[in-house]
Parts: structure tokens; sequence; C-alpha cells
């Protein structure tokens, strides 16, 4: 670790291996997800979640389609945050683990300090510039992370610093993606780990080690890409100080961590049995395990590996419009107060049929189109059409996407064993069933404490203090396809047509 980052701060090398514990004599560990709106940290106690805290934080806009945030400000609610939870537990926090958004770029100096605003996953500015990114990749022989590369890509965001911004660029020592940045501001170790490094479009996945060739063609210095290390593994120890001002003890450790999606596949057996999840959340994210990297099929290969020798693939495609969508047509549009109410009024059992269609690509489309300006439609609607047939279409919309997406990424739905529903529309039982019927596989809600900053408590667990992984998850109802499945193929089929459709309406640029 570079002493100059430690400036200032005294670090405390002392080991812990199991620190404080509960009343119950289990260690507790503290998991911190630095999500785009907001940082959530729980205390996870054996297989139980103890405390929770949210703060919230605000994103910049300085022009339309920017999105960055001073990274102080993620500093300043992960504090105020990680203060409240320790002050709601009965014992001392033995471990920290830390997950959050991928991709976000925080470009420091020499002394550590951020050079600039950090660029977030979501900004697109450099729209206009990753087609000569791509270009670049694909001359210089890495035709897959040429495809990888899209706007908010840490490459492209490096690019434009590069171009647009030279003076920050000069000052540049070191880049971090978001997580890896509260782990510095925690311990001073300036690392990242396998899964930030391998959606980088810097990183080669065949030889697990930065590509010398990217940043040769994109013209980024291989000084400032940082170590990578397993998730699992301790990246360094909270100094006294901190650590008083926190109200946690000195000298815990800290792992690494990983990026939000693989640490939430680590409590639903996804890395390890080999799992296939759907994530019903803001947007939704399909993921799979595989043996090896797959670059012919659609999707985002992430490279895993808890102990840094180990490392496993793990395929991810997202429809960026998901649970957004649905809480969108909730509050927006049919303004209801309670999301029972309306699901409760949306009836699986005629769902495939009518001629209603909808199209949730309401943000653009990265898995599937590469299209940051493709927009949402509904299509088929009459003066007939009700709040409950809206609300249907929208469910077998985005179900629709995931069908393409798991055929466009070679993912096979596996009729004998279940897929895993997780996030916050796993709740719906409606929708869960019309997922089983368009995908013609069973589907399986997983309850009990899950989500990202649950994985990293549980690498916190196992990497830091060497204990057995808990099971913080339960496997609740299985929805089996029933007798609108067949009704879906031919519904499905009008689907696949919709985007041509689309794109052949010119747009108001173009009359």
């Amino acid at each position: 670790m570079p002493s100059r980052y430690l400036q200032g701060r005294r670090e405390v090398w002392r080991v812990v291996t199991m620190g404080g514990s509960s009343a119950s004599g289990a260690p507790v560990v503290l998991g911190i997800d630095l999500g785009t709106s907001s940082v959530k940290v729980i205390a996870l106690c054996g297989s139980s979640v103890v405390a929770e805290a949210s703060k919230s934080y605000e994103i910049s806009s300085p022009q339309p389609g920017w999105r960055e945030i001073d990274p102080a400000l993620w500093w300043e609610a992960s504090k105020a945050a990680v203060a409240e939870v320790a002050s709601k537990v009965d014992g001392d926090i033995s471990a920290i683990g830390v997950t959050g958004q991928m991709h976000t770029l925080v470009p420091i100096d020499v002394e550590g300090a951020p050079v600039r605003p950090a660029l977030m996953w979501n900004d697109v500015r450099t729209a206009d510039l990753v087609p000569r990114v791509r270009a670049s990749l694909n001359a210089a022989g890495e035709d897959y992370l040429a495809r990888l590369v899209s706007t908010g890509s840490p490459a492209a965001n490096l690019v434009w610093l590069k171009t647009q911004e030279p003076a920050s660029f000069a000052k540049l020592d070191r880049f971090l993606i978001g997580p890896d940045w509260i782990v510095f501001k925690l311990t001073g170790s300036v690392e990242t780990d396998y899964c930030e490094a391998s959606t980088s479009s810097l990183f080669n996945l065949e030889e697990w080690a930065w590509s010398e060739r990217a940043c040769v063609s994109l013209g980024i210095p291989q000084s400032i890409l940082p170590p990578v290390r397993g998730a699992a593994q301790v990246a360094g120890h909270v100094c006294d100080g901190l650590a008083e001002e926190l109200g946690i003890p000195a000298g815990i450790p800290v792992v690494h961590g990983t990026g939000d999606n693989p640490a939430a596949a680590v409590t639903t057996g996804c890395l390890v049995q080999g799992r296939t999840v759907i994530s019903l959340g803001t947007s939704g994210v399909l993921m799979a395990r595989r043996d090896t990297p797959d670059f012919s099929a659609r999707g985002k290969n992430i490279l895993f590996s808890a102990d840094g020798k180990d490392v496993r693939c793990l395929v991810q495609g997202a429809i960026q419009s998901c649970g957004s969508t649905r809480s969108w047509l909730i509050e927006r549009i049919l303004q209801a107060s309670s999301y029972d109410g309306v699901d409760g009024q949306a009836d699986a059992s005629r769902a495939g049929t009518g001629e209603l269609l909808f199209f949730p690509h309401m943000t653009g489309e990265k898995t599937l189109f590469a299209d940051p300006s493709l927009r949402g439609a509904f299509i088929g609607l009459t003066p007939e059409t009700s709040r409950a047939d809206l609300d249907l279409a929208v469910m077998e919309g985005i179900a629709y996407g995931f069908r393409q997406l798991a055929s466009e990424m070679a993912i096979p739905l596996d009729v004998r064993e279940p897929l895993l529903a997780v996030g916050g529309g796993a709740r719906s039982s409606t929708w869960l069933q019309v997922l089983a019927d368009i995908l013609k596989c069973p589907i399986q809600r997983v309850e009990g404490p899950s989500g990202a900053a649950v994985g990293a408590a549980v690498l916190a667990l196992t990497g830091a203090l060497g204990c057995p992984e808990p099971e913080v998850v339960s496997f609740g109802a299985v929805f089996e396809p029933g007798a609108a499945a067949d009704n879906h193929d031919r519904k499905y089929k009008r689907y696949l047509h919709i985007r041509e459709a689309l794109k052949s309406i010119p747009s108001e640029y173009d009359l």
C-alpha cells in the first residue's frame, strides 16, 4: 500500500480474529452498500440483520445527461449511517465489508483526494465518444472490450477526462470505483476487486490482468490502474481516530468487497451453487454463473474472486427500466397509494390475452440493443383499457424483455430448478406468476435478508474472521408455468417486432 495515501493518518495493524460479539456470542459485522442515491449500512449477527440505517445524497447534473457527485458526500453519509448502526448494536463490531454501484469512476491524486467529482455509472456524457473508443479497442484486438464499453464505462470516462479536462487528468494518480473509495477512506488502501476491474473495459478477462493493449490504444497510462484483489481479502484496518468518530473498535479489519450485483449473488447461491437469479429492482438484472467467459453471447462477463486465486465468472444482463417503470405507472399514472391494492387488481390468469403490449425500455437499453435513445411504448390501447390492464401489460412487457435477454445471453431456462427472484418486485405474486408463464420455467421467491449489503457483510464474516458462511436467506413459494404459457408464445412473437416498428418512426430531428 503506497504510504503517500496515509499521510496524516496512523494505521493500526492489529489482527482481529473474532473481535467483539453480540449477547448471543456470534460476531457482528457491517455491510456497507454505496447506492446511486443513498448508502445503506446493515449489521449482521449470525443469519439475522440486527440493525440498519440509510442516508441519502443528491446527484449533480451540471448538463443534461451528466451525472456526477462529490465523493465527500458519500463519505459523510457513510459515516453517519455506520455510526447510527453501531449505536444500535449489542456488542462490538468485528469486521466491515463494502459493496456498491459498479462503474462509477473516482479519479484521485497522489494524496488520495478526488481531482474532480465522481463520474456516475448512469452518466451519458460520453455518448458521442463511445464509437471512437470502440474503434480504438477493436484496432488493438480487444474486440470483447470494444463491445463491452458504453456510456458510464470507466474506460470511456477516462478518455473523456483526458480530452475534455486535461488539467484534471494531469493530476490523476490512480482511479477507483465508488465502493473502492469508501474502503480507501476506512483503511488508506488503494485497490479494486476483480468485479470492478473486469467491467471497466480495460481488463483482459482471459488473462485476469489489466490489458496493456487497451490502455495503449486509448492513451491511458497503466500507472493509474489500481491493484486487483479478492473480495474477501482484508484491505486494511480502521484507525483509532476514525474508529472513535464512528463508534466502532479501532483496528477491525475491512475486506475489500465487490460490486453490488456479485455481492447480492453471494447470498442466493448464484456464485456457489450456480443458481440463475432474476432481480426485480429499480433495474431488472438477470445473473447466472459460467465456467468461463462467453464472448459470443450478449451480457456482461463479471469476474469474481473471494480469495484472489479462485476466479469465477458471473454473466449479467439488465433491463434498465424494471421496478422503476412499474413505480412510474403505479405512482404517477395510476396515482395509487398502495402497491398491494394495484397488484391485487391484476389477474395473472388473463395474462397473454388481449391486444395490449408494453415495450419496457423507457430509459434506453444497454445489454440487448446498446441504444441509450430507446424509449418505451404502449401498443394496442382501446377505450376499454383499464388500470389493471395497464399494470398487467407492464409486468408482461418486462417479462418479455427478460425472455429476450435470456435468449440473447444464451442462458438456458432450466425447468427442473427454479429461477430465484429477488428484489422489491419479487413481493408481487402476480408478477412472479407472469414471469413463470412467459419464461416457461418455475420461479422461486427468495425471502429473508438478502441484497448487496448483506452479501458484503457475509464476505467480511468469512474473509476477515474465518467464519463459515451463514444461511441468511430462505426460499419461499414456487410459481410454476400455467395455462397462459401458450398464449404468451404468440404474444411474444408480436413483442419482438416492436423495436423495429418504433425505429421506423422518424424522430423530431429527422423531420
